[in-house]
């Protein structure tokens, strides 16, 4: 009978253990809905108004799988803006989306892989969660609540069309081996911190870099007396390392490319950094119909919306009152403070004064990587984080002042239940609506042109895609990244391209391309090695192009797709 019993105790231990990620995963394709009705043909937007950049990133995970096949070579020197090099630095390389290879070496199907990605980013955020707060000791619920809270951030659902913004599970992680490094600061815990970092880093390279200046301003409270001691230090020299050998073949590729921009003027950044306001309107409008305190309506705010939940601030709130008074939780809720108003002060940029004196300045000035980061309002991830951190610390606190008082057990449960209850409602208090998808005939793998290209050009031809962007928005770039989307499937390079920077030669080429096909621009992509040019119907140039082909001179027609209505044309030398 004792081992039967033993035998069901362990599956019921195991059943536990599943349940974490199973309700996460639920809740992850709940979250996203409609997607998971199709995932192989799909790309969730957010709150993006063009599928330029998930298409962008679709191209991103390819090219990492890609590179994989031949063992990395040529990594950064990615087939887009032609004769570029090092081109994939100029924007997020996300390395460790590899992990979604598998699923585009099986299938072939980019966007199958990217939406994998995703749902487990998502997955990923609230387990990391729910282990962080099983390490602080806190109660079952709780941890429950704080992985259903971080699953459903309504910051991270907002910016879902931006994929390597969503995993903030490195954070996470980095913030656990914090804690227990801080419990016992061993040379093994020093390593796995950095670890934790580069998985940060590595994932989001933003994320990275804006993790470091809180975390540093913050883990003295963490490490306290051990602060210290010799042992400590040596310790975090190598974490450090252990952090730089595993980030310095991204880092220092991008710092070599950031050296061909220069810092980004005060005005520039200021436009992409948040004020105090925008942490009171939510992505979404809220079921309370509050209004900013200016009496604008939230619908018509254009503003960054930052606002995490009303009640996730209100615990949050509980959280630091019960955690300052209570000794065992001090230095956690001081860690979490000290975070969360450093990350909310960095993102104002300069917008904060004091006096005359703009403190994000001296970071854009003397701190690298900062002067290229344009996207100041994204250390508002770190303020969500420790509002939800804070916030199940406050319901920790109001469990554990509650306890003590109640003697009856069904009394006792009733009260947990509202408690939690409360939690849960915080957790939902903004919740995504459903998912705006961009479906698209073009993602068929099939198409005409590109087989044309794949099969009947030599590997080492390169292309030009006619027409360029001429809109400088992001949405004005959306063929630009359709373009890339085609190129994970005839594989062909291309002076076309988008990433987070462009590089001069581009931005000139693309001037030079609204006179096409005039005899400078044809000049200009032979000079370029361009062989051919693969011309849109319905875009103004498709005339001009039949016509100048025609006289046999400079262009030859090699292939027409008439349903994709795509032309390729063959540049005479």
């Amino acid at each position: 009978m004792q081992p039967a019993l033993l035998k069901f105790n362990n599956l019921k231990r195991q059943a536990r253990h599943m349940a974490v990620p199973a309700v996460l995963l639920i809740l992850s394709l709940a979250s996203t809905w409609p997607l998971v009705t199709a995932p192989a043909d799909s790309l969730p937007m957010g709150t993006e108004t063009s599928s330029t950049v998930p298409l962008f990133n679709v191209w991103t995970v390819w090219w990492n799988s890609q590179s994989a096949v031949s063992g990395y070579s040529g990594y950064w020197d990615a087939p887009i803006f032609y004769p570029q090099k090092g081109a994939f630095a100029f924007s997020e390389p996300m390395p460790l989306s590899i992990i979604a290879a598998p699923i585009i070496w099986a299938t072939g199907n980019r966007i199958l892989a990217y939406n994998f990605l995703l749902i487990l980013s998502l997955c990923l955020n609230g387990w990391a969660t729910f282990s962080l707060l099983r390490r602080l000791n806190f109660d079952l619920p709780v941890q429950w609540t704080g992985g259903v809270m971080m699953t459903l951030l309504p910051l991270i659902h907002s910016w879902v069309g931006v994929l390597q913004l969503v995993p903030v599970f490195g954070i996470l992680w980095t913030i656990s081996a914090l804690l227990k490094f801080a419990q016992r600061p061993t040379a093994i815990g020093g390593v796995l911190l950095g670890v934790a970092f580069s998985v940060t880093y590595l994932l989001c390279a933003y994320y990275g870099l804006f993790l470091v200046i809180p975390l540093a301003l913050s883990l003295a409270w963490m490490i306290g007396n051990h602060l210290f001691r010799w042992g400590t230090w040596r310790s975090l020299g190598l974490g450090l390392i252990a952090a730089g050998i595993i980030c310095s073949p991204v880092a220092m590729r991008q710092a070599k490319t950031q050296h061909l921009h220069a810092p980004l003027p005060q005005q520039y950044l200021a436009g992409f950094s948040a004020l105090a306001a925008d942490y009171l309107v939510p992505p979404w409008p809220h079921w309370s119909k509050l209004r900013r305190v200016s009496g604008q309506a939230d619908s018509n705010f254009d503003g960054f919306r930052l606002c995490p939940g009303f009640l996730k601030l209100a615990l949050a709130a509980a959280g630091i009152g019960f955690g300052l008074v209570t000794r065992n939780n001090r230095r956690w809720t001081l860690f979490c403070l000290t975070l969360m108003c450093t990350a909310f002060v960095l993102s104002l940029g300069p917008w904060l004064r004091i006096w005359h004196w703009q403190p994000y300045m001296l970071l854009v000035n003397y701190v690298p990587g900062f002067g290229q980061a344009r996207n100041v309002f994204r250390f508002s991830i770190l303020v969500h984080i420790m509002v939800v951190l804070l916030a199940m610390t406050g319901l920790q606190g109001i469990l554990t002042a509650v306890r003590p008082h109640i003697h009856k057990p069904r009394l006792h449960k009733l009260t947990v239940f509202l408690i939690i209850g409360l939690g849960v409602a915080a957790a939902a208090e903004i919740l995504p609506p459903g998912q705006s998808l961009h479906r698209a005939k073009d993602f068929l793998p099939t198409t005409s042109w590109v087989k044309y290209l794949a099969e009947q050009t030599p590997e080492k031809s390169v292309i030009a895609c006619i027409p360029f962007p001429f809109r400088p928005d992001v949405a004005g770039y959306e063929q630009e990244a359709l373009w890339m989307y085609r190129q994970t499937f005839h594989h062909r390079q291309m002076v076309n391209g988008y990433s987070g920077y462009f590089p001069p030669e581009y931005l000139s080429l693309k001037l030079a391309m609204t006179a096409f096909p005039a005899l400078d621009s044809l000049s200009r992509l032979r000079d370029l090695g361009v062989n051919y040019c693969v011309v849109k119907r319905d875009s103004i140039f498709a005339e001009p192009t039949r016509k100048k082909a025609a006289t046999g001179l400079e262009l030859e027609l090699t292939f027409s797709d008439d349903s994709s209505q795509i032309d390729i044309y063959r540049l005479r030398r």
